[in-house]
């Protein structure tokens, strides 16, 4: 699950909606995960084996901190995951035709708040967007630009996104970009004392990225 068009991303965003509920046996395994590591299981997913990975369980928790949790640096955390595969064999065997391959079942872990928060930006149209720029009015302002829930504001000049920064501009666009972005916020995960945009410029895009949004992204 990396982007809100996955279809992992849409059956979970059912389960927080309260339109859809975590059928046998997964519910039962989501309650045990949540109780035993004090954290907020919204989906857990199982895959079948094919040509690109063994049979998988996709553990999806609410927030990163809680995913945080089962990482040990940038790999998961074995124990958590016997554990938990462990775990969902139990369930499982309980009904000898369960029809689950669990050879060699791998755990893995993601997140839904900052897909939902990705998500909310999304909705936000390109219009919006110029008509947000409009009504900055700031000339020396090339481009307000997105990716992935971050937003920059693109200056002409490096000393101009300075220049701006060190005068509160940072903070005041902050929150006038907060005001389009807050009404796609469903589940309330965005605040805006917590919410910053970041400044830059034409001048280091051109200088240092080719003047190209892969490579300035990458």
């Amino acid at each position: 699950m990396i982007v809100s068009s996955d279809p992992e991303y849409k059956a979970t965003k059912r389960i927080k909606r309260g339109t859809a509920r975590l059928a046998p046996p997964f519910d039962e395994l989501a309650a045990w995960i949540s109780s035993n590591w004090r954290v907020t299981v919204l989906n857990v997913i199982y895959d079948p084996s094919n040509e690109l990975h063994p049979p998988r369980l996709q553990v999806i928790l609410e927030h990163q901190k809680d995913a945080d949790s089962f990482f040990d640096g940038f790999n998961f955390n074995e124990e958590k995951q016997e554990a938990i595969a462990s775990r969902f064999l139990e369930i499982v065997n309980r009904q000898p035709t369960h029809g689950y391959d669990a050879d060699g079942l791998f755990v893995v872990f993601s997140a839904f708040a900052p897909i939902a928060r990705q998500e909310a930006d999304e909705k936000i149209s390109e219009e919006q967007i110029e008509a947000l720029k409009r009504r900055i009015g700031n000339r020396d302002l090339w481009v307000i630009t997105r990716s992935f829930g971050h937003v920059t504001f693109m200056f002409f000049t490096d000393a101009q996104a300075k220049a701006y920064a060190a005068a509160g501009k940072r903070e005041e666009y902050a929150r006038k970009y907060f005001e389009i972005l807050k009404p796609n916020d469903e589940f309330r995960y965005l605040s805006e004392k917590d919410f910053v945009v970041n400044f830059d410029s034409k001048q280091n895009f051109d200088d240092n990225y080719e003047s190209n949004w892969y490579y300035y992204y990458k």
